[in-house]
């Protein structure tokens, strides 16, 4: 009888700590959601936000959204038409709005010239620009795979080496990763990895800078202009995402999944054994080859 009431005192003592443990690491999971976003920090006076990949999708979205909140913005694209464009909805939406234009080619060169920009107040930075070509790895280019890694990775390094001392403080600096940089897909392995190297770079210079809020933006399915598949639960529109990015500012945290529903999803799907993960992922890229293959 007494060894009986020590196993179930065990039993329940064990049964409180694993409850006490996952109510722990719930509420660690939930606050940065519920922390009022802290962008209007960032907003001196005149400010300007530079946005790169601005022409299209989540770069375009987070400018039209930081317009909005009432900055000055500087857009960055290697279409002058299409940054004009942009402009024009900017400016249609918020009259007061200066737009900037930079053209530059990030995949043919790593610097860009910031001597045009270095005496505006500059408070923020978003490295978003990226590619990510769907390929077996032996049946992409070497120029191709050489113009992945310089876009998603030595361009946005050297930009923020560049602009950080032209930096109107406090200042933020926001970088685009991806999920794929944390569970590699299949037939992604450079942007995979460039991806990895956003999130790493991000974390390092997070705890680095000084009066420099740093946060890696771990992105999952985003319904852009490169991904066309319906806008879902799973996969918010590109205007929607830019609304939870910019509500993450001030969360406390160096790399974060802004779209809490994409948080979730990893979660779940790193629950999954291994094989099952690497199968099903493998199949599902293997269709999308298979149909750009026959468009």
């Amino acid at each position: 009888m007494k060894n009986t009431t020590m196993i179930n005192q065990l039993i329940w003592s064990i049964g409180i700590l694993t409850l006490t443990v996952l109510s722990l690491q719930l509420f660690k999971f939930i606050i940065p959601y519920l922390h009022p976003s802290q962008l209007l920090k960032y907003k001196t006076e005149d400010a300007y936000a530079l946005i790169t990949g601005a022409t299209d999708g989540i770069g375009k979205a987070i400018a039209m959204e930081l317009a909005n909140n009432g900055f000055n913005v500087i857009i960055h694209g290697r279409n002058a038409e299409k940054l004009k464009s942009v402009e024009n909805e900017i400016i249609t939406k918020n009259t007061t709005c200066k737009v900037i234009h930079l053209i530059h080619d990030g995949s043919e060169s790593s610097r860009m010239n910031v001597s045009s920009i270095a005496h505006l107040p500059i408070t923020i930075l978003i490295n978003n620009v990226g590619v990510g070509p769907i390929s077996e790895l032996t049946k992409m280019s070497n120029q191709e795979i050489d113009k992945t890694i310089m876009l998603n990775t030595a361009f946005p390094s050297q930009l923020t080496h560049d602009l950080i001392p032209y930096f109107k403080k406090p200042a933020l600096i926001l970088n685009v990763s991806s999920y794929a940089g944390l569970l590699p897909p299949p037939y992604l392995a450079v942007y995979a990895g460039t991806k990895a190297y956003n999130n790493a770079f991000s974390i390092s210079l997070a705890r680095e800078l000084e009066n420099i809020e740093v946060i890696s933006l771990l992105t999952g399915s985003v319904n852009t202009g490169s991904n066309r598949k319906p806008v879902s639960l799973m996969r918010p529109s590109a205007e929607t995402y830019a609304k939870c990015v910019l509500n993450r500012i001030g969360c406390g945290r160096q790399s974060i999944m802004p779209y809490w529903q994409h948080a979730i999803q990893t979660f779940l799907i790193s629950l999954l054994p291994q094989k099952f993960i690497d199968k099903a992922t493998k199949n599902a890229l293997k269709k999308e080859l298979a149909a750009k293959g026959t468009k």
